[in-house]
């Protein structure tokens, strides 16, 4: 309880924020799915549980559908109907999707793609660990030619669907390579983001690291006995997580918010 405006103060600060990483991971509340989601910064860490995973979820948390920054996530729909923001993808996920595709599928495209992903990766960091605040707009356009170069080249690996071969209800079945390439294609901007703007990640792993522990207390400590005990774990972890990222040592911060001044943190800000 003694955390309430902490919580309401911590929403209204990562609205605040330049770049914001969400995603979800299950957990069991009586042997029944539950969801808790993350929606985290630097700076803080925001957790939430429900019972369900997607929009629902999203719009109650009631800090994607506000946000008017830059948002890391997966490729996971409900993420993209969210048009206030600015979407960036977590190449993480691409490049683990790109090998599969390489084993599966014993194509080209996907291992050219792995390949220039991850030199842009390396081209970036080079670039931040000589301050610098971008790349040259030349290594940007050569970047973006080869990647088009790439997913055009790739475009004939797969012939036209069979229109005959329909399932039984929706579109005709591709190959998983397919699916991928087209997500590529149409994404472009919001795969390659970080390229161009060095305050946007490459990967969603701050979200993913994060939940870990969320994984680990569930495997140690079992399931939630109750979604109230839930929602109190989720709170009181937020705090701790947001004092480590501000190291603060979590027994002066508990202390602290026992006596009702509890630590409110200040974001990086637009």
């Amino acid at each position: 309880d003694k955390l309430d405006n902490f919580e309401i103060t911590l929403k209204e600060s990562l609205l605040k924020e330049e770049v914001l990483n969400s995603d979800e991971t299950g957990i069991n509340i009586r042997a029944k799915l539950h969801w808790i989601h993350v929606a985290s910064s630097s700076v803080m860490t925001y957790y939430m549980l429900h019972s369900k995973r997607g929009q629902i979820a999203m719009d109650d948390m009631a800090i994607i559908p506000n946000y008017k920054g830059v948002l890391v996530h997966d490729h996971w729909t409900p993420y993209n109907k969210y048009t206030n923001c600015t979407h960036s993808y977590c190449n993480a996920h691409i490049l683990r999707e790109l090998n599969g595709v390489t084993e599966k599928e014993s194509v080209l495209w996907s291992q050219d793609m792995h390949t220039l992903l991850t030199n842009m990766n390396i081209a970036v960091h080079k670039a931040k660990e000589s301050n610098k605040t971008t790349i040259t707009k030349a290594q940007i356009n050569k970047f973006i030619k080869n990647y088009e170069k790439i997913t055009q080249s790739a475009s004939n690996y797969y012939p036209p669907p069979d229109k005959t071969l329909k399932k039984a209800r929706g579109r005709p079945k591709q190959e998983k390579g397919k699916n991928l390439l087209d997500r590529l294609l149409k994404y472009q901007d919001e795969t390659l983001r970080f390229l161009s703007d060095f305050r946007v990640p490459f990967t969603n792993n701050l979200a993913q690291r994060d939940l870990r522990m969320i994984k680990v207390k569930e495997k140690i400590s079992g399931s939630f006995a109750s979604f109230k005990g839930g929602e109190i774990f989720c709170r009181i972890r937020s705090y701790i997580s947001t004092l480590k990222k501000n190291n603060i040592r979590v027994l002066q911060g508990l202390k602290s918010a026992l006596a009702g001044k509890s630590y409110i943190p200040v974001g990086v800000g637009f």
